[in-house]
C-alpha cells in the first residue's frame, strides 16, 4: 500500500514538473560534485582471536575482537534543476561504492601460548602447536554500495535580494547493497569460506527539507537540512558457511555447508542529512563551490551470520552508517 501511494506521488510530481519546466522564462542549472567520503559505523564484529595461556596458576583466555573497517573513497553527487518564480523543480543523485576489510590475520600456538583459536560465526579453528598456523582473510567483493535519486520541488517561503528560504518536498529512490566474503582455517589442513549479503533494491520514500541561502557580491553561502525514509524489501538477505579440506583455492572441494536466508524482509531506513556550501560566481553562467556534508542512515541491517557467538546462534544485527564528506562542485546555468 505504501509503495503504491509513493508511485502515485512520483507520477504527480513529474507531471507537475513538466508543466513548470515548459515555461519560457525558466532557468536551468546543472551541477556536478565529487565528494571525498568517510564512512563510520556498519563495521560488524567478524572475528574473535583467543590466546590461551594455561599458566601455573590459572587458565587465561585473552580475547581480541576484529571488525570490518570501511575504506574512505570518493562519492559522486549531481543535480539538475529548473527554476521558475517561487518554485524550483529538481533531480539529485548520490552514488557511493567502497570496500571493507579487516586485514589478513595469522597466528599459531607456541611460546607462552598453549592454544590459539580463530572464532567466526558459530565455529572456531584451534591451533595447539606451532606448525598449526591459523589464517583469516577477507576476500574480494566485500563491498558497501548505495545510491539515491531525489525528485523534488522547492517552494520559496521568503526571499530578499540577498537571500531566500525554501521548503523541499519530494520523493527519494534508493538502493543499498552490502556483501561479505572471507575465508578462515588451519593452513593446508582445513577451512571454511564465509559469504553473506544484505541487499535492498527498489526502495523509495518521502523526502522533506529546508534550504537557506545568503548572497554577498559574487559569493554565496547555503545550508540544507533534510529528512527522508526509504521503504523496501530485501532482495537477498543470506549467510552461508562452507567447509573444505586442504589449502584454500578459488574452487575448493566443499563437503558441508550451513546457511541462513530470509528473502522477504521489509525495512524502513530513515536518512538524516546536513549540508553547508560556499559558492563563487565566475561568470554569468558558471560558478564553483566547496562544502561539507553529512548523512546518517539509521539502523541498516548488516549481513546475517557474521558475528561470533558462543551459543552458535545466527546474528541479525543492525547498525547505523554515518557518512561525512568534503566536496568541490561546478554549476552551469543556461
Amino acid at each position: 500500500m505504501i509503495a503504491r501511494i509513493l508511485r502515485l506521488w512520483a507520477i504527480a510530481f513529474l507531471l507537475g514538473g513538466v508543466d513548470f519546466a515548459s515555461a519560457a522564462d525558466s532557468e536551468w542549472t546543472v551541477e556536478l560534485a565529487p565528494v571525498y567520503m568517510q564512512a563510520y559505523g556498519h563495521d560488524p564484529h567478524v572475528l574473535t582471536i583467543h590466546e590461551v595461556d594455561s599458566g601455573p596458576a590459572a587458565r587465561v583466555d585473552t580475547k581480541t575482537p576484529v571488525a570490518l573497517e570501511t575504506d574512505d573513497t570518493f562519492a559522486y553527487r549531481g543535480r539538475f534543476q529548473v527554476h521558475r518564480e517561487r518554485w524550483t523543480w529538481g533531480v539529485d543523485f548520490l552514488w557511493f561504492v567502497t570496500t571493507q576489510n579487516a586485514g589478513d590475520r595469522a597466528a599459531a600456538a607456541g611460546g607462552a601460548l598453549d592454544e590459539v583459536a580463530f572464532e567466526v560465526a558459530d565455529r572456531a579453528f584451534v591451533s595447539s602447536a606451532p606448525e598449526e598456523v591459523l589464517y583469516y582473510r577477507v576476500l574480494e567483493d566485500t563491498d558497501l554500495e548505495m545510491w539515491t535519486v531525489d525528485l523534488y520541488g522547492l517552494r520559496t517561503l521568503a526571499s530578499t535580494p540577498d537571500g531566500a528560504w525554501r521548503l523541499q518536498l519530494g520523493l527519494r529512490l534508493g538502493d543499498f547493497d552490502n556483501d561479505y566474503h572471507a575465508v578462515v582455517g588451519i593452513q593446508d589442513v582445513a577451512g571454511s569460506r564465509l559469504d553473506a549479503s544484505s541487499n535492498y533494491d527498489r526502495m523509495m520514500g518521502p523526502l522533506v527539507g529546508l534550504q537557506g541561502e545568503t548572497r554577498f557580491g559574487k559569493h554565496s553561502l547555503a545550508g540544507y537540512l533534510g529528512q527522508s525514509v526509504l521503504f523496501g524489501t530485501a532482495e537477498k538477505l543470506a549467510g552461508l558457511s562452507r567447509e573444505f579440506t586442504g589449502p584454500f583455492s578459488e574452487t575448493p572441494a566443499f563437503f558441508a555447508h550451513e546457511s541462513f536466508r530470509r528473502d522477504e524482509v521489509d525495512v524502513a531506513i530513515p536518512i538524516s542529512e546536513l549540508r553547508l556550501d560556499w559558492r563563487y560566481q565566475l561568470s554569468r553562467r558558471i560558478s564553483v563551490g566547496a562544502g561539507v556534508e553529512t548523512s546518517v542512515w539509521w539502523d541498516v541491517p548488516v549481513p546475517p551470520g557474521l558475528e561470533p557467538t558462543s551459543g552458535g546462534d545466527q546474528v541479525f544485527s543492525e547498525n547505523t552508517i554515518v557518512l561525512a564528506g568534503v566536496l568541490g562542485s561546478v554549476k552551469y546555468t543556461f
